[in-house]
């Protein structure tokens, strides 16, 4: 793995601080180039098992070069010997931030439609390359300025690849988005614990809540493990039953029950996209099932639209746009002429 001297980096703000890590913006010094850095805390940087864990998920980033997926430029140890890792920066924030905004609202159900599309971008690429998230909910997903969602944090993914560090029969993961068999700590868990999970995520999205509450844990796992999800339709009549259909289908209890990996909800996110004219190129035949990793980046909708709009307002700007000096003397003489014009015909 790449080696990098944490002292090329000047820190900035505090981005997020969780249990074993805190995550800082920072600038490279000799390039400018904004960046994240993730650093373990001091206190347990030396944990042989928190150190294993969060050398795999840097060799995990390190494998996952997708467009869905937070970009990796290397780590190493600071001074004391502490573990950090670089990557991109995502100034728009998670989509737990979105549904903070939103007092308890959820959003519109075509900014769900392209946000699932392009999450399963990334678990199809993470899946095939033999990883499981098992972490998958709105503080893991960060968007872009201009409306693309990154996966991140795989601090506690499975490589089946590799032995897994959490010991057989452990539960680990965020209760409210567990999949049964991860509550009940099934050692065959695969690719289908992830999907349960974006099932969870998008009801949460669509409804402004999540699909199963309790006052305690027992309670939740109960839920998790027998109740039936409701259909998001009850909460948001507008929402297309294509898309309720698939959600529920996605929470099913057993792994077998639900769609047969991400690509094929994929598909039936771009079908969505096509029946209710949100986008202006359709799917071609086989396109949504073809290919070993389709990304969804390139795919320009009304749902990303509003996506983007939403970031913007979030943040208070204005997109950002590659214009070259040449199109911007374009349109200045553009303009220009036009002004001539009127004040000749005002003559």
């Amino acid at each position: 793995m790449s080696r990098l001297n944490l002292g090329d980096y000047e820190l900035g703000a505090v981005l997020g601080v969780g249990t074993v890590g805190t995550i800082y913006a920072a600038v490279e010094k000799s390039t400018g180039q904004a960046v994240a850095i993730k650093r373990l805390h001091p206190a347990i940087s030396r944990d042989p098992l928190i150190g294993a864990r969060f050398r795999r998920e840097m060799l995990i980033l390190r494998r996952l070069r997708h467009p869905n997926v937070i970009g990796y430029f290397g780590g190493g140890e600071d001074a004391d010997g502490n573990l950090f890792y670089i990557m991109e920066l995502v100034e728009g924030g998670s989509f737990r931030d979105l549904l903070q905004d939103g007092g308890g609202s959820g959003l519109a159900w075509p900014m769900v439609v392209n946000a699932a599309a392009q999450i399963c971008s990334a678990l199809q690429c993470a899946h095939n390359h033999g990883v499981i998230h098992r972490d998958l909910k709105p503080g893991n997903l960060f968007v872009t300025r201009d409306g693309g969602i990154k996966l991140g944090d795989f601090g506690i993914a499975r490589d089946v690849s590799s032995a897994d560090l959490t010991d057989q029969g452990l539960t680990v993961g965020t209760h409210a988005y567990m999949a049964p068999e991860q509550i009940t700590g099934d050692a065959s868990i695969s690719g289908k614990a992830d999907l349960y999970a974006l099932g969870c995520c998008l009801f949460e999205m669509l409804t402004g809540r999540k699909p199963f509450v309790a006052e305690h844990f027992p309670q939740l796992f109960e839920q998790h493990l027998r109740a039936e999800p409701p259909h998001p339709r009850r909460f948001v009549p507008d929402c297309p039953p294509e898309l309720d259909e698939i959600i529920v289908r996605l929470l099913a209890k057993k792994p077998e029950d639900r769609p047969f990996n991400a690509r094929e909800v994929q598909g039936r996110m771009f079908q969505i996209m096509d029946q209710y004219h949100l986008r202006d190129r359709p799917v071609a035949v086989g396109e949504e099932t073809s290919g070993p990793d389709v990304s969804a980046g390139q795919v320009s909708d009304l749902g990303r639209q509003m996506l983007q709009e939403q970031i913007i307002a979030r943040l208070g700007g204005m997109p950002r746009q590659n214009v070259s000096w040449g199109r911007l003397a374009l349109i200045l003489l553009t303009l220009i002429s036009l002004c001539l014009a009127y004040l000749a015909f005002k003559r």
